[in-house]
């Protein structure tokens, strides 16, 4: 019975010291004030497990389809560039300044995930992240094609380079 006492009011402790922590604004907010280790493991674990459990358990069906590759290309160059880059592609100034930044995404971590999990991200964005959902404004076989894509990342030929704006400095 002592144990479980000991319990309870170290997580009553715990808590209100979290609560005490964030009601007095001494949790820094700044997006110009990277996140500190803890935050980011924390962060990571958690959205890794959310996407997990929620994503679809399915390979891409337009995955091997050349022309949804070029399709998704489009739709990466839109809406994804800014904010990602490429290979030989910087991010734009406002990707630049997203804390927490956008991945690369040729990073063997994005790359590691199914392509149910890239679809579900696409599809339903990343709250706090400065990842929009696209599923509002995509049809499913949009979302796919620029999961195709994703996977083609890491191999993008020269030509891909310069159709996504490779060489290119603000203003041109």
């Amino acid at each position: 019975m002592r144990f479980l006492a000991g319990v309870l009011v170290g997580v009553a402790v715990l808590g209100a010291a979290a609560f005490f922590l964030l009601a007095s604004g001494l949790f820094e907010v700044a997006a110009a004030v990277p996140p500190g280790s803890l935050e980011t493991h924390l962060a990571r674990f958690a959205l890794d497990r959310s996407i997990s459990r929620r994503a679809p358990n399915t390979t891409n069906p337009v995955g091997k389809d050349a022309d949804a590759l070029r399709e998704g290309r489009e739709h990466y160059k839109d809406m994804c560039v800014a904010c990602h880059g490429a290979p030989g592609v910087d991010p734009s100034e406002v990707g630049e300044g997203l804390n927490p930044p956008a991945p690369d995404l040729t990073l063997e971590r994005v790359q590691r995930r199914s392509d149910g999990e890239l679809f579900w991200i696409v599809q339903n964005g990343i709250r706090m992240s400065g990842m929009p959902a696209f599923g509002p404004t995509h049809k499913e076989r949009q979302i796919w094609e620029i999961v195709a894509f994703l996977r083609h990342l890491p191999s993008i030929t020269p030509e891909e380079e310069k159709a996504l704006g490779a060489g290119k400095k603000d203003g041109d």
